[in-house]
């Protein structure tokens, strides 16, 4: 069974993910963790599949009123665990049916009425998970804002607009039989894809798309003229509109750039100084090194990111430096 390519009433129409979700068992238990662990941008889709099948389990069966919408969609967002509740025959059947109907008429309404004039945002040291009504999930990194456009839904286009860094797991959609294309647009470039995964970074005046899966076609804001390229998975490119500084080069392994999502930085002989712009940029302190001579010092490793003071103990031990902290200002400092 291909399930990557279900949406929610597909999974809740399953009688496999069914018997997992009301009558789990080792075979059901191990395969559905193990599936969620390697797609884990699908996880929203089953929280969602899974409130679904609970719905028709219950005893009334009555469609939920939009207030209790409203609390089941907080319970998907927060990851809360739905009570399980035992399985019927034939009538949780019929049930799940018609919940599986009204619910994507409730949630479809549900989803655009709160996506219209939408902007999302995260605060320094902040990272969040959007769900986008299309099933899209993005992954919103700290100090960064997306803006989704307020006609979602009604072209044949899916657009957002992105201050900062985020990493997308594009939904494919087809509308009237016509694949619905999905367009990032930051200052510098568009970026057009129908179902696919990379990272966009819009720091220091520049775009930066690292893609992981898919293909990207990217619409360059040149002066005077656009001009189109094309990204296979591996590439990454780095445009700004204001210098006009192209570059693109293609590697092995583009995880590391968006290991952020990971709660950590991968460092692959990073100077000390990139790493100062990268804290300020994330957790919104101010950072002085004290000795010019460290700015020039290399990293290379994996350092936490969960909150900054494990970060900047991690440098600590890799470098030999002091780093002190007085509330918003940090200072680095020969050891």
């Amino acid at each position: 069974m291909n399930y990557l390519s279900f949406e929610p009433e597909d999974f809740a129409l399953d009688a496999f993910f069914c018997r997992w979700v009301l009558e789990p068992d080792p075979e059901t238990e191990a395969f559905w963790l193990d599936w969620l662990r390697n797609n884990p941008y699908k996880s929203k889709d089953i929280e969602m599949a899974r409130q679904l099948v609970l719905l028709a389990s219950s005893e009334d069966g009555v469609p939920p009123s939009s207030a209790a919408i409203d609390r089941m969609w907080e319970k998907i967002e927060s990851g809360r665990q739905p009570k399980i509740l035992p399985l019927g025959k034939a009538k949780f059947w019929m049930k799940l049916a018609a919940a599986v109907a009204f619910l994507i008429v409730a949630f479809g309404g549900y989803f655009y009425k709160k996506v219209r004039n939408q902007t999302y945002r995260t605060a320094y040291g902040e990272s969040r998970r959007v769900l986008l009504p299309d099933g899209s999930l993005v992954m919103l990194n700290a100090n960064s804002r997306l803006r989704i456009s307020d006609d979602w839904g009604q072209p044949r286009e899916r657009e957002v607009w992105l201050t900062g860094e985020a990493f997308f797991y594009v939904s494919k959609m087809k509308r009237d039989g016509r694949p619905v294309k999905f367009t990032v647009h930051t200052q510098d470039l568009n970026i057009e894809v129908r179902g696919t995964q990379f990272n966009v970074n819009t720091r220091k005046d520049q775009t930066h798309v690292a893609l992981s899966e898919g293909s990207v076609h990217l619409y360059l804001n040149e002066k005077g003229r656009e001009k189109q390229i094309r990204m296979k998975p591996g590439d990454l490119v780095n445009f700004s509109s204001k210098s006009q500084k192209l570059s693109m080069c293609h590697v092995p392994d583009v995880s590391p750039v968006y290991s952020w999502k990971n709660n950590r930085w991968t460092l692959n002989d990073t100077s000390l100084e990139d790493i100062t712009a990268l804290i300020q940029e994330t957790y919104g302190v101010t950072v002085t090194i004290a000795d010019d001579s460290l700015r020039l010092k290399k990293v290379t490793g994996i350092v936490p990111t969960d909150n900054m003071e494990d970060l900047l103990d991690a440098l600590e031990s890799i470098l030999p430096v002091t780093i002190t902290r007085q509330q918003d200002d940090v200072t680095i400092n020969t050891r």
